[in-house]
């Protein structure tokens, strides 16, 4: 078996990386294979401070939304805000990806899941900013060097209802979930990667399970 060790799987909320990432860490528990899931997407130290100033100048509102208190970015308010929060980003998510999973690899035999990484973070950048041409900038172009050339990259995707029907929530978490949808499809048409449909689901594990060959 060629084993993958890193494999990260990108998509927009709801669309079922998380249930398929279960599912995967279960089959390699049956095989005595090493595997966590691990989440590249927020990780602020650096960030952080940034992040209190902008609640004290009003670029950041916490709401309460069915008993869960959101916090909503409006950086599309400051450009230099926007590319400072990014460029910090950036060192954070280097710290992370170096602490979390560079380390790790060279270390031990795990396999690791990512759930959400550069392209998420990429998507969130876009959604705080309301900048559809992002993906031209240079903060872009940084990000992208953070995935190694080999690590497959699968894309889920499913129709923006069918999502809303297996999981109405996502419309409560984001405010502007189209819009959301809208950056992810862009993202997904913009770069080179494995693209599954998750229609449905023992499929979708199967077409997985072939092509990172487990």
């Amino acid at each position: 078996m060629n084993k993958k060790r890193f494999i990260y799987f990108a998509g927009v909320d709801g669309c079922g990386k998380s249930s398929i990432i279960d599912e995967l860490l279960k089959e390699y528990d049956k095989k005595g294979i090493k595997a966590e899931r691990v989440w590249l997407r927020f990780n602020y130290f650096f960030t952080r401070p940034v992040l209190l100033l902008c609640r004290i100048l009003g670029f950041t509102r916490r709401e309460n939304k069915g008993g869960k208190v959101y916090s909503i970015h409006d950086f599309h308010k400051s450009k230099l805000i926007a590319l400072l929060v990014q460029y910090l980003h950036l060192i954070d998510t280097i710290t992370a990806y170096i602490t979390k999973v560079w380390i790790p690899l060279k270390f031990t035999n795990k396999v690791i899941l990512c759930d959400k990484f550069v392209y998420d973070i990429l998507a969130d950048f876009m959604l705080e900013t309301k900048d559809l041409d992002l993906l031209n900038k240079n903060i872009t172009r940084l990000f992208l060097k953070l995935i190694p050339q080999n690590v497959p990259v699968i894309f889920i995707s499913v129709g923006k209802d069918e999502i809303i029907r297996r999981k109405p929530i996502v419309l409560i978490d984001d405010e502007d979930y189209d819009l959301k949808y809208t950056i992810y499809q862009k993202i997904m048409n913009e770069f080179n990667f494995t693209i599954i449909e998750n229609d449905n689901f023992n499929d979708t594990i199967s077409q997985v399970k072939k092509f990172i060959s487990m």
